[in-house]
């Protein structure tokens, strides 16, 4: 493998003054950014790098490529990778050295057998060929294996690996041909900033100013973001592999190898064998900072960091026990704090877009993620989902050194690990706790973790101790769930909201400036309560909100846990200049409770002095009232489809008040409930959870939300017009309500769904419900082809594909719980 690459001549020119784009960094991710800019269109490309091309992470990537990969985003770009690595050379000239071997990967225990047929029935949904195998099977493809433990696994045969280096320099030479300037040696110090907005970058060698910046920094991002205050979180890891000395008669046309289970992966390299580690014990790497000079550079080899996985090595393939090593290596390699890729534009600052932070899969998902930041720059907006990348996703201390130096190596070492439903990070804790924290872990709260905060997923009874126990099949908490369930739908429960968003918008132009973002009207009386989607220009929902008028000119929007930077700065963008519209997040300004279940009206009659009744108090409104000795808000809303009601207190008062539910509640049969059971409700009642059940690629038609869109009147909120075109046009997919005809199989999420035996779409959240015995969900489907409605989905026979075997489904258009609402607006 070649560690050097050449200075190209373009160098010697003079820097240009002025271009349309200028790309951080000369790296795969960079290169790739370029080459599909130039391919688009795009004149005036200019990509700085700090040394020489690859010189920080690509030229020592281990060129894996495998086109299955954990999210729909990112296994398009995989599966793009492929499409290139077969193309390139005849459009560039320049080999990128792919081989395309398969791989294989094998399963040890039960559970990862499990999660192995669950990732071959996704591979379904891309078209992408995967095959289970038994051990036999895998014993003949390759005979090095030692197959004791070894209970079958997949066969991806268009899987394979590629040079790193020869693929950034194919994409580099494609970038140049078509019209892009390559200059290295030239750092970039800073970003520059005009009224808010990026528009060029400084070097010692001179100013360029732009339309447009592209931080691909690799390892150096992060700290090139600090500097204008944007955060990229992510950070440099220590990661090893080793390469044996020539092996005489190494099979050339060896599949890659993964041993998910032993934490190794196997490639033939040249008549080598690579073999590399996923960690049990991963390292930070440069706390202090990366030293720019760093080029074509490793790390020190620390035997005892990967002792223990080189024995599981040796354990699964014998022949490294008398081989010998010719190359020990460790290199930094940036991971993300939450395994995802950073992709989009910086939150805070328009023109400046970040791609960074790919968790060791660069050669594998880069070309197809510099693709799709190409499209968006050039578009001027996504082309596909790609919400889960969004650097808003984070809260600003997320994207912190010292929150990353806690949690980055954790992603490396989860990188090999089971991929459980419901998994809980164990690094970076106990950040952000809500005013009923203490009150509800003396109750066997078991916590889960979102955006920092800590929720109740579940309570444990007395003697069980709250720790999750993982499994696809039923976990440790099912029948506690369970229980969580029962008490909303026949009694009463109580959960924390606490940590919903809430935006305050404020001022004289409040009510029209929402008006004019809403697809609800929000000329409503004062104490109305409005549900509500955020469109964006091409009708696709931005966010689903619900939107309360508190005063003439001031409202409360609630906004999901992950949504709320999102929707603040979404908001912010949108106020014209001179109107009188404050903002301001009062998230941790109340705590709240949501109380649910048929008694919910008999338990807070029995605490407040107000008429609760549904005459005096209904669906949609919200009243000042008292319970105890605090006052409080009380909206009456509902996630779980029975009647309930939100309650919202200050801090100082917020344990007082759930003391006081709590102590009413056992009259009622009350029971404190967990984010698992209200997944469960919503689900049943056909509620939507936006980043799964839709995102900004969906219009409201698709997904069952026409009625919060009034379009009668000629008010012209955004995004209306094209909303209306794309219901007029009928396109799918569509979400339906989807219900398993066992009581035993379970979905999670991204199964395949099949009508009439062919894969139609995929289920995007799925759940036990104890009233239906059964697990339920939600899904895309696509209408038989010329079809353009929704109610032609229902005809056929449907199932859902788990672990390999088609388990028969019902579909319907309608939510299979209390469709009428009867309950919940009673």
């Amino acid at each position: 493998m070649s560690t050097q690459s050449p200075t190209h001549p373009s160098n010697k020119l003079t820097l240009p003054s002025h271009a349309r784009v200028v790309i951080v960094g000369g790296g795969i991710l960079g290169c790739s950014v370029a080459f599909h800019l130039a391919k688009l269109g795009w004149k005036d490309i200019v990509l700085l790098e700090q040394g020489q091309l690859t010189c920080g992470t690509t030229w020592h990537a281990a060129g894996l490529v495998g086109q299955l990969h954990g999210s729909h985003a990112s296994t398009e770009f995989a599966k793009y990778t492929v499409e290139l690595l077969n193309t390139i050379e005849a459009e560039t000239g320049q080999n990128p050295g792919y081989r395309e071997s398969g791989s294989i990967s094998i399963a040890i225990n039960q559970e990862r057998l499990a999660e192995l047929r669950r990732k071959a029935d996704f591979a379904s949904l891309f078209g992408i060929e995967a095959h289970y195998l038994s051990t036999q099977e895998i014993e003949q493809r390759w005979p090095l294996m030692n197959p004791e433990g070894v209970l079958g696994g997949i066969f991806m045969p268009r899987d394979g690996s590629a040079n790193p280096i020869d693929l950034t320099m194919a994409l580099a030479k494609g970038a140049r041909q078509y019209g892009a300037r390559l200059l290295e040696g030239i750092q970039v110090e800073n970003v520059l900033v005009e009224h808010n907005r990026a528009v060029g970058v400084t070097t010692k060698q001179g100013t360029i100013k732009a339309e447009v910046v592209v931080n691909c920094g690799g390892m150096w991002a992060r700290e090139l973001g600090q500097k204008n205050n944007v955060g990229v979180p992510l950070h440099a890891c220590e990661h090893y592999y080793l390469v044996t000395e020539a092996i005489e008669s190494l099979p050339q046309d060896l599949p890659v190898l993964r041993s998910y289970c032993d934490g190794t992966y196997f490639k033939e390299d040249a008549g080598k064998l690579l073999f590399g580690f996923a960690h049990n014990r991963a390292k930070p790497w440069a706390t202090a900072g990366i030293p720019a000079n760093f080029s074509f550079e490793s790390l020190p080899f620390v035997e005892e960091d990967v002792m223990d996985i080189l024995e599981q090595a040796m354990h699964r393939v014998p022949l490294l026990e008398t081989t010998g090593i010719r190359t020990f290596f460790n290199g930094p390699e940036s991971y993300s704090y939450d395994g995802r890729f950073t992709l989009g534009v910086a939150p805070d600052l328009p023109n400046y877009f970040i791609l960074a932070g790919l968790n060791s899969t660069g050669i594998q998902t880069g070309p197809g993620a510099g693709r799709a930041l190409a499209e968006w720059i050039v578009n001027g907006h996504p082309t596909l989902d790609l919400s889960s990348m969004d650097p808003a996703r984070c809260e600003k201390f997320q994207a912190r050194d010292p929150y990353l130096r806690a949690r980055c190596p954790e992603t490396l070492v989860q990188t090999y690990a089971m991929h459980w439903p419901n998994y809980q990070r164990q690094t970076a804790r106990n950040i952000r706790r809500t005013p009923f924290h203490h009150l509800l872990q003396q109750r066997g709260a078991c916590f889960t973790e979102a955006q920092g905060w800590e929720r109740p997923g579940w309570f444990a009874p007395e003697g069980i101790k709250p720790e999750y126990q993982y499994s696809f099949g039923r976990q440790n908490w099912f029948e506690y769930a369970i229980a969580e369930q029962q008490a909303a739908r026949e009694r009463v429960a109580i959960v924390d909201y606490s940590m919903l968003g809430k935006i305050m918008v404020e001022g004289r132009d409040a009510e029209a400036f929402l008006d004019r973002i809403c697809t609800n009207a929000m000329t409503m009386p004062v104490h109305r309560v409005a549900y509500t989607l955020l469109l964006n220009a091409r009708g696709g929902i931005e966010s689903d909100v619900t939107v309360a008028r508190h005063a003439k000119h001031s409202y409360m929007m609630m906004s999901p846990i992950a949504r709320t930077r999102r929707d603040f700065e979404y908001l912010n963008r949108l106020v014209w200049p001179k109107e009188d519209v404050r903002l301001r997040d009062a998230t941790t300004s109340y705590g709240v409770i949501g109380l649910m279940g048929p008694q919910s009206r008999a338990l807070l009659a029995s605490v407040t002095e107000i008429d609760v009744s549904n005459e005096a108090f209904p669906f949609n409104t919200l009243r000042k009232c008292h319970i105890g000795h605090a006052e409080v808000i009380a909206q009456r809303l509902s996630y779980s489809g029975e009647l309930g009601w939100e309650i919202f207190v200050t801090p100082d008062v917020a344990e007082h008040v759930l003391e006081e539910l709590l102590t009413a509640g056992n009259a009622f049969g009350l029971q404190l409930l967990g984010a698992e059971a209200l997944n469960a409700l919503r689900l049943e009642k056909g509620f939507l959870h936006w980043g799964h059940d839709m995102a900004y690629t969906e219009a409201p038609h698709q997904v069952g939300l026409e009625f919060t869109c009034k379009t009668k009147s000629d008010r012209n909120f955004i995004g209306r017009d094209a909303y209306l075109r794309r219901k007029a046009e009928g396109d799918g997919p569509y979400l339906c309500s989807i219900k398993l005809q066992d009581s035993v199989s379970l979905m999670h999420h991204n199964e395949p769904v099949l009508r009439d035996g062919d894969v139609v779409g995929y289920v995007t959240s799925g759940a036990y419900s104890a009233h239906f015995q059964c697990s339920v969900g939600l899904g895309f489907i696509e209408p038989p082809k010329g079809a353009c409605n929704k109610a032609a989905l229902t005809p056929g026979n449907y199932s859902v594909m788990i672990e390999g075997q088609a388990i028969p489904a019902e579909v319907s258009t309608q939510p299979f719980y209390d469709v009428n609402n009867e309950r919940m607006l009673s």
